[in-house]
């Protein structure tokens, strides 16, 4: 078993073992969600990648697009400005180039690099189809809000495809 994966499988069952649900805020009301994981201050930008990851290679479950709704949640308030609302995030993410991540059959991840207040990680999914694409992740800690000391997604883009290979970080 590779190392990535152990370190996976020990974020995946450390976020198990403290899971205790938390608070989304929706329309400006907090709300519970207790199937979906969510934000919380606990979560180191890694964390919050592969969760989101996680979600998206399992998009259906626990119920359709379950892996959507979850990384629309972690997506930050500024994102959601310009991403929503989930039915509109949803159909962005079923579309190019982002179709690829729903349902992916592998991932592997780079460190989180920090720059200017921000967290950016690579991450390579393999689709089903035998593509694979590296998309960029850039997060940001929540200054305020109900999202306070939150690390949130403000935005994902491909950076490198089997037609434009992958240069370095």
């Amino acid at each position: 078993m590779k190392l990535s994966h152990l370190v996976y499988l020990f974020t995946l069952l450390a976020a198990v073992l403290t899971f205790k649900p938390t608070y989304a805020a929706v329309d400006g009301q907090l709300e519970i969600d207790p199937v979906l994981p969510t934000p919380n201050a606990e979560y180191a930008p890694e964390d919050v990648v592969r969760i989101v990851i996680e979600a998206l290679s399992h998009n259906d479950e626990p119920f359709a697009n379950a892996g959507i709704e979850t990384t629309f949640g972690f997506a930050s308030p500024a994102n959601k400005v310009n991403t929503g609302p989930l039915d509109r995030f949803v159909s962005m993410v079923k579309d190019k180039p982002y179709g690829i991540m729903v349902d992916h059959v592998d991932s592997e991840f780079s460190e989180v690099r920090y720059m200017n207040g921000s967290a950016v990680q690579l991450v390579y999914l393999l689709g089903r189809d035998g593509r694979g694409v590296v998309f960029a992740f850039r997060l940001s800690q929540q200054g305020e809000g109900p999202f306070k000391g939150m690390w949130m997604t403000d935005a994902v883009w491909p950076v490198a495809t089997a037609d434009t290979p992958f240069q370095g970080f």
